[in-house]
């Protein structure tokens, strides 16, 4: 159990994070790491600041374990999403705590993990407690937009000598083995301009973006359902097109937002566009589009009956609900298609990330502390 004094501690840690606004864009992630990285070494741990763009920065750190070999890799992201325009019963960066929550941007998603696993390290630092093999903490930018952190940690080969995976993402308190995964596609109708009142003279590519939108939500995806995860999703999220009122527009263009389970191809999300563009062009004749993927992650999913579930479920002391979760996390990009043990805690719940007065539970909180410290000094990688 921690002591009240730990509390204090580890809220006030919690409280470096949140006041720290890493807004993504543009992240300024660098000033919370470079301050994170000030009090770890006060603590006996050195770490590594990683600049990769102007203000991006990952936050490294190494403590050694008692065996050589493949690491566990613990993780997660300091950036967060805008407040929104709602104003806050608090404001986002206070971390100001009420009737047992804490409010700020990114306390559920996902500083308070970052405090948590950050705490539960020095706990152990302190302790003198070595884990059964390497560990490696991992604080990553730009996770809200394309996992550019976790991008750079692949490309320096931070992987090569990983065994396992924990992230810190919101689960409240339940233990997720699975997320899916994301393609974020852009679908682009042309035309040819004209003037508004003689709309004969053009081609306009909103009406055609409209033929293709009617024909693509007949089709159907074709994979079966994933036993954690279910059947993947597709969301039209963004549109735009046209210049001016009177103005035939010749370009239209719509964001396609698809969730993926394992298995799922790129080839399968491409084969339902095409076949939408196939029906509009039989039906209507000339049709000109085309199509591009802008971000490409693939869904995670831990190995069935691993044994790092198990040690979670020891580490918690009592059963905890087993799930998976439509978001994606930076194991999309850590992991990728590799077959990987990975776990998702954390005392976050899932519905607070991105809402406005996002709040999370003390006590939530502490007890993801004590998780975190009894399975990173518990769990051994086979080697």
């Amino acid at each position: 159990m921690l002591e009240k004094a730990e509390m204090e501690e580890a809220l006030a840690l919690l409280h470096i994070l949140v006041s720290c606004d890493t807004v993504n864009p543009p992240g300024n992630e660098k000033d919370l790491a470079l301050k994170l990285q000030t009090l770890l070494v006060n603590e006996g741990i050195e770490c590594q600041v990683d600049e990769f763009a102007p203000n991006r920065a990952n936050l490294i750190f190494r403590i050694k374990g008692e065996a050589a070999g493949k690491g566990l890799l613990v993780t997660g992201h300091l950036d967060t999403v805008p407040p929104g325009e709602i104003p806050w019963k608090h404001s986002p960066f206070s971390c100001a705590i009420e009737k047992g929550y804490v409010y700020g941007r990114g306390v559920a998603d996902m500083k308070g993990s970052d405090a948590a696993m950050l705490y539960a390290l020095i706990r152990l630092k302190r302790k003198k407690i070595a884990p059964k093999q390497d560990v490696v903490f991992l604080a990553t930018a730009g996770e809200e937009l394309f996992c550019l952190g976790s991008r750079r940690f692949v490309e320096a080969e931070g992987m090569k000598n990983i065994g396992a995976v924990l992230v810190g993402e919101p689960s409240g308190g339940d233990l997720l083995l699975a997320h899916k995964g994301a393609a974020w596609v852009e679908v682009t109708t042309h035309g040819q301009t004209a003037h508004g009142s003689m709309p004969h003279l053009g081609k306009n590519a909103i009406l055609a973006m409209n033929k293709f939108l009617t024909a693509f939500s007949k089709q159907k995806f074709n994979v079966s359902p994933h036993p954690v995860l279910g059947m993947p999703t597709y969301s039209v999220d963004q549109i735009k097109g046209g210049v001016a009122i009177n103005v035939v527009p010749d370009s239209c263009t719509c964001g396609i937002d698809f969730r993926t389970i394992p298995g799922q191809t790129k080839e399968d999300i491409e084969n339902m566009i095409q076949r939408a563009f196939a029906e509009v062009k039989l039906e209507y004749g000339e049709f000109k589009a085309e199509y591009k993927f802008t971000c490409l992650l693939p869904s995670v999913s831990c190995p069935a009956g691993d044994k790092i579930i198990a040690c979670a479920l020891q580490a918690a002391g009592k059963d905890l609900k087993q799930r998976g979760v439509n978001y994606f996390t930076d194991a999309s990009s850590l992991v990728g298609n590799k077959v990987l043990p990975m776990i998702i805690y954390g005392p976050g719940e899932d519905a607070q990330a991105h809402q406005p007065n996002e709040r999370l539970s003390v006590a939530k909180f502490f007890e993801s502390i004590e998780f975190y410290e009894k399975f990173i000094s518990m769990y051994k990688i086979e080697n």
